[in-house]
C-alpha cells in the first residue's frame, strides 16, 4: 500500500482531490456546481470513495449538488461538528439532507478505511471554521506515510509544523501580489500568496530531517495569478533555499492533475 493524491479541480471555481491509500478514498472536498459535473468528474471514482472530508462550507469547497449526489451514493461526509446542524437543516437552499450521512469530526484523529485522519485548524475567513487534514497511512509496517493538505489560510506560521516531516504536501498558493494590486479582492487578503506560500515550504522543510518526495501548489486565483507565476516564485526561494530536486506540481483549474503515488 502506498497514498498517492490527485487533484480533480482546484481553485475559487471548485476544489476536489482525491488521496488513496491501498483500498480506501477518500476525497477532500467536493465543490462542483452542479449535479451533472459532479457526476462527471468523479465518474466511476464515485463507487470506490469510501468518505469525503471538508475543509470548511465555502461553496468552491462544497455545495448543495454534489451533497446530493453524495447523498444518493450513500457517502459519508465527514464535516467539522460546530458545521452540522447548520448543514443538515439549513443550508446550501435551505433544503434538508434527510439521508445524507453526517459525521462530525472535532480535532483528535479520526479513521476512514487503512488511513488515519487528523484535522488541524487553520485561519481564513473569520467566523468560518477551517480544517487542514493529515492523512497517515501505516504503509504496512514501516515507516508511516504522511500526506499534509490545506487550503485557504492566510498565515503561514500557523500551519508551518504540520508540513514539517511530510512525505507529500498539497498547499495553496493563491495569489500573485501585483496581480492582487491590478485586481483588488479583499477575499484575497484570507489566502495565502505565491511568496508565503514558498517561504512556508522553505521554513518546514529547513525544520525536517525527512524531505518530500513531492509538492503540489493548489487553489490558484484564476484573475490573481497564473501557473506560471505561482511555479516561479514558489520554485525561486526552494532553490535558493537548496531545495530544488523536489518536484513541484500545480494543480491544474478545472481538469484532474497528475496522480502522484509515494513509493514505499
Amino acid at each position: 500500500m502506498s497514498l498517492s493524491i490527485q487533484s480533480i479541480r482546484s481553485g475559487s471555481s471548485g476544489n476536489c482531490l482525491v488521496v488513496r491509500d491501498g483500498d480506501t478514498t477518500v476525497l477532500v472536498d467536493a465543490g462542483f456546481p452542479s449535479m451533472r459535473q459532479c457526476r462527471n468528474a468523479l465518474g466511476p471514482l464515485l463507487s470506490e470513495v469510501d468518505a469525503v472530508v471538508v475543509s470548511h462550507l465555502h461553496s468552491d469547497h462544497i455545495q448543495h449538488y454534489p451533497l446530493r449526489v453524495l447523498e444518493e451514493s450513500g457517502i459519508p461526509v465527514h464535516v467539522f461538528e460546530g458545521d452540522v446542524d447548520w448543514l443538515r437543516t439549513r443550508h446550501f437552499r435551505g433544503k434538508p439532507f434527510a439521508n445524507l450521512s453526517l459525521r462530525p469530526f472535532d480535532q483528535r484523529r479520526f479513521e476512514v478505511g487503512g488511513l488515519a485522519i487528523q484535522p488541524f485548524a487553520v485561519p481564513h475567513h473569520p467566523g468560518d471554521a477551517t480544517f487542514g487534514f493529515e492523512f497517515t497511512s501505516p504503509n504496512g509496517g514501516s515507516k508511516p506515510q504522511r500526506l499534509v493538505v490545506a487550503t485557504d489560510f492566510c498565515r503561514a506560521d500557523a500551519v508551518q509544523r504540520w508540513f514539517e516531516n511530510a512525505d507529500l504536501i498539497f498547499v495553496e498558493a493563491n495569489h500573485d501580489l501585483d496581480l492582487l494590486r491590478l485586481h483588488p479582492n479583499p477575499r484575497s487578503y484570507d489566502h495565502l500568496p505565491n511568496a508565503s506560500c514558498g517561504e512556508l515550504l522553505v521554513h518546514a522543510l529547513d525544520n525536517s530531517r525527512d524531505l518530500p518526495s513531492a509538492i503540489m501548489l493548489g487553489h490558484l486565483s484564476h484573475q490573481r495569478n497564473t501557473p506560471e507565476l505561482a511555479r516561479k516564485a514558489v520554485s525561486a526561494l526552494l532553490c535558493e533555499a537548496g531545495y530544488r530536486r523536489i518536484p513541484l506540481h500545480i494543480a491544474p483549474r478545472f481538469d484532474p492533475s497528475v496522480s502522484i503515488e509515494l513509493t514505499s
